[in-house]
């Protein structure tokens, strides 16, 4: 017995149609289109399935309307709506304002390429017809088609967004048609509550720059890097990514991240381990380590002129290397071992801690472990084990000469460091039995602090992400470095630096002449035992005995205190005593022009300061304070700062 003849559509290539669901192609203007459409005679045995032909006669039906826009337009405003009963279309087909962007379901709709095994073509889905829809008023009729590379998820990629372009400028619409759309529609802007990356229009550059930390154009910049990412069933590459950046910038739970995302938290769990190998292997090696950057280039471009004249003699040549440990706390492991090495006994609970070295612009140039938090791990025994295991091949990275700029932590390996040619800048330390650092030790410890803080703003700027702010969980311990790397990359990457004060080149200049000076007001102080006398001074009632004294306006004062933090700190400290009426002005009966003042700590009540300013004319010729650094001569502490700011 014969078997039954295969009907298959020569449009969408459907097989097993039954007779209900095809038809003859007879009619010639159908004909004519469809030959037009394949390049090929149209045989009397070819079929076409009910579905096709009805969107080939729409198709039809519009390119009529574009060969007679007059006549249309003229039709047009003769119109009448179109009678909407129940709220239930009506079954007429009706047209409207929306253009369509298919000739034929073999071409690719972006590109314009046909199906090959370089081009695989799959139908558009739903989600990106209506994301087309709400962009771009374009609507896509079914079975269009497009090359698999421009969509990402069930999205379009932004590019292939924009290169899509109407093919005419109307298309016909019947209920269903209608009906659909504004169901996938009202189902997008439903799922619009939950974070969706793959649209951009769902979120504002605010929303992007608030949950990553990031700008759209950044994000899109990181979503470049990471290639070996591929999109899965549950969540497309730039919903990876978002997780990630979302999990480091907030520290939410993956609960609350599986909620926000609509997804199970194994599904978060593995999309943030995911993006974090991708970024360490793409993206962090561009930005981040000894190998990513040159010595002279570092050298040259993130040594600032202040830097360079007070350490370095101006040698282009030299870096300038700022070090400094950072803390990460964690959970209170149960392994004994484990619990009792990354115990510190400084911060009295368990962390880790990063070695970061920057630059002195800020630019964070490489971020090395973490180590352990106990005794055997502070600042200085980091850094021997750096330099002796020759971590990211520091030693070969380094040249001689070049200048450390550590705090008083490193002082151990301080010889070590100098053993390997190379310059170690710290801090003066209080000898013992003295209360106040003499003027050469006030004067060169604050050469050092003018370069040395960009390492503490470098900490704080990883620390804006919250998950390194916060208690991080014991699973994610072993992943900390990664996630310390990643954030500086960024941070590199995307942030201006932390200083710029290439058009400042005097400064330095300034503040070593400064330092070779003493302090004259100290000295006569000291030798006039005016600490202790009492009899030669005249109280002052508010400002009208010393009107004499200079108003100075704020850059007058900040060429003073050659920084910002003395002047931050001005304030606080007059309000405090203004409000306790323990502001006590003094002059001196032997010398008008020296003003004393005695200021409460902020640390500690019972303990009082004293400082004295000498003035001359409009300006400030000199000044000395008891407090540990009250003597120095390049810029002044915080109590001087204040007085001077109490009569702007």
């Amino acid at each position: 017995m014969p078997t039954p003849r295969n009907f298959s559509c020569i449009i969408c290539m459907k097989t097993h149609l039954k007779e209900t669901n095809r038809r003859a192609i007879f009619n010639s203007g159908l004909r004519n289109y469809v030959e037009s459409i394949l390049k090929r005679h149209v045989y009397e045995h070819d079929a076409i399935c009910l579905k096709c032909r009805t969107r080939i006669q729409r198709e039809i039906q519009a390119n009529k309307l574009v060969n007679n826009v007059t006549v249309a337009e003229k039709n047009k405003s003769n119109e009448k709506k179109q009678p909407i009963s129940g709220g239930v279309l009506s079954p007429k087909t009706i047209q409207l304002p929306i253009c369509s962007t298919t000739k034929s379901h073999r071409m690719c709709i972006v590109c314009k390429k046909q199906n090959s095994n370089r081009h695989k073509h799959i139908v558009v889905p739903n989600e990106a017809k209506t994301q087309t829809f709400i962009d771009k008023g374009i609507f896509i009729s079914s079975n269009s088609r497009c090359c698999s590379d421009h969509l990402v998820g069930k999205y379009f990629k932004q590019e292939a967004l924009k290169a899509l372009k109407h093919t005419s400028p109307s298309t016909f619409f019947n209920r269903t048609d209608v009906n659909d759309l504004l169901d996938r529609t009202r189902s997008m802007l439903k799922d619009v509550g939950e974070l969706n990356f793959d649209v951009q229009i769902s979120m504002s550059d605010d929303d992007f720059v608030n949950l990553t930390g990031l700008t759209k154009q950044q994000f899109d910049v990181v979503a470049t890097h990471v290639t070996d990412l591929r999109n899965s069933e549950v969540r497309s590459i730039r919903t990876c990514l978002a997780i990630f950046l979302v999990k480091l910038r907030t520290g939410l739970s993956n609960t609350i991240l599986g909620t926000l995302f609509s997804l199970k938290s194994y599904n978060i769990r593995r999309s943030v381990h995911s993006a974090r190998e991708s970024l360490i292997k793409n993206f962090v090696p561009s930005f981040l380590g000894f190998n990513h950057m040159s010595h002279s280039v570092f050298a040259q471009s993130h040594t600032t002129p202040t830097a360079k004249t007070l350490f370095t003699g101006n040698n282009e040549d030299t870096a300038v290397l700022i070090l400094d440990g950072t803390y990460i706390y964690i959970q209170k492991s149960s392994y004994h071992m484990f619990q009792k090495k990354t115990y510190s006994m400084h911060k009295n609970r368990p962390l880790v801690k990063p070695m970061i070295i920057v630059g002195s612009d800020g630019y964070i140039l490489s971020v090395l472990g973490p180590y352990y938090a106990n005794a055997h791990n502070n600042d200085a025994s980091i850094t021997k084990h750096l330099f002796k295991t020759n971590a990211e091949d520091i030693k070969q990275w380094i040249k001689d000469d070049d200048v450390l700029v550590v705090d008083r932590g490193f002082r151990d390996a301080q010889a070590f460091l100098e053993s390997l040619n190379l310059k170690v800048e710290m801090p003066c330390f209080i000898k013992k039995g003295q209360k106040q650092h003499t003027t050469e030790e006030a004067n060169s410890s604050r050469l050092i602090t003018k370069v040395r803080w960009v390492v503490e703003s470098a900490n704080g700027r990883i620390k804006q992400w919250r998950f390194l702010d916060k208690v991080v969980s014991n699973h994610f311990v072993p992943y900390i470095g990664d996630f310390v790397r990643i954030v500086s990359a960024f941070i590199n990457c995307f942030r201006a630096p932390l200083i710029n004060d290439f058009c400042n080149e005097e400064l330095g200049q300034t503040m070593l002449d400064r330092a070779q000076l003493g302090n004259q007001v100290q000295k006569y102080v000291e030798d006039n035992n005016l600490i202790r006398k009492k009899a030669i001074y005249s109280e002052v009632n508010g400002t009208e005995n010393v009107l004499d004294f200079p108003k100075l306006t704020l850059q007058q004062i900040r060429d003073i205190t050659m920084g910002v933090y003395q002047l931050k700190q001005a304030p606080r400290y007059t309000e405090s005593h203004l409000s306790d009426n323990n502001y006590m002005l003094q002059t001196c009966r032997d010398r008008p022009n020296l003003l004393r003042v005695k200021l409460t700590s902020r640390h500690s009540s019972s303990r009082v300061y004293s400082l004295w300013i000498e003035f001359s004319g409009d300006e400030v010729t000199g000044w000395y304070c008891t407090c540990k650094v009250g003597a120095r001569v390049v810029g002044c502490c915080a109590h001087i700062a204040s007085t001077m700011w109490f009569w702007l």
